[in-house]
């Protein structure tokens, strides 16, 4: 169960086929003969490997998990890779705007391996009163340069489904009859037909919204579509802390 493993508990699971994952194919070298294979030839040998714990990336095959339980976002591991430009999608509910996946993740690349993460979601948060956020994502910096001084920052892109009020009609008319929306519990996996496509749309909608003004802009040059759309965003949100109004000062 990843960073929450215990021995017993992954015994348990094993036995009782309680299981969160896959055995295939090493795509490192040990698996130069495995890899094209979607599951082991044997299975006595992966399933105790399974049940005490000893899984690694180093045998034929490999246990391979979606991660939930360390980190479910991915973020880690794209930092881990030292990827240039980063886009996270956190679908986790999320009725409070806590943002634990996030915090989660910060947190975790930090002490391990001492990158800092600098993303404002001030903005992502519910106005005080209504159900609407100011935007669908923040913009962030991947700080590498923490690590390795001269190495060129990283660009994240945090989308986090949220209502800011321009929405498609059918995705409002469906929030207005589910007051979790889009932030309903993940204990439901029987979606019907309408919460399925509003969760669609307004996915669609995000995208288009944070990165179609860039992607038509005349003036974008070619190789510079991130540059440009933290650019856009930055000047956005200056002109968004321009408009409200100053804070009263007490006499």
């Amino acid at each position: 169960m990843g960073y929450h493993s215990s021995p017993p508990v992954t015994m348990l699971l094993t036995l009782f086929n309680v299981r969160l994952g896959w055995w295939l194919g090493n795509p490192g070298e040990a698996g130069q003969t495995t890899y094209g294979r979607s599951c082991p030839e044997f299975s006595v040998g992966p399933l105790l490997t399974e049940a005490f714990g000893f899984t690694d990336d180093e045998k034929r095959y490999v246990y391979l998990s979606d991660g939930g339980h360390f980190e479910n976002l991915g973020l880690y591991e794209m930092v881990q890779r030292r990827c240039h430009v980063i886009v996270v999608s956190d679908a986790s509910c999320d009725r409070q705007s806590g943002f634990s996946d996030l915090g989660n993740a910060i947190r975790k690349i930090r002490i391990d391996l001492g990158v800092e993460i600098e993303l404002d979601v001030n903005s992502l948060r519910r106005k005080d009163g209504t159900d609407h956020s100011l935007w669908h994502h923040g913009i962030g910096a991947i700080r590498y340069d923490i690590v390795d001084p001269g190495a060129p920052q990283g660009l994240l892109i945090y989308l986090k489904p949220s209502l800011t009020g321009n929405e498609p009609a059918d995705v409002l008319e469906y929030a207005s009859y589910h007051p979790d929306f889009p932030h309903e519990s993940t204990a439901d996996q029987f979606f019907d037909e309408s919460q399925f496509e509003s969760y669609r749309k307004l996915g669609a909608h995000i995208v288009h919204e944070v990165f179609d003004e860039t992607m038509s802009n005349p003036a974008r040059k070619e190789g510079r579509f991130f540059e440009d759309l933290r650019a856009h965003w930055t000047s956005q949100s200056a002109q968004e802390d321009q408009s409200r109004p100053a804070p009263s000062v007490p006499r």
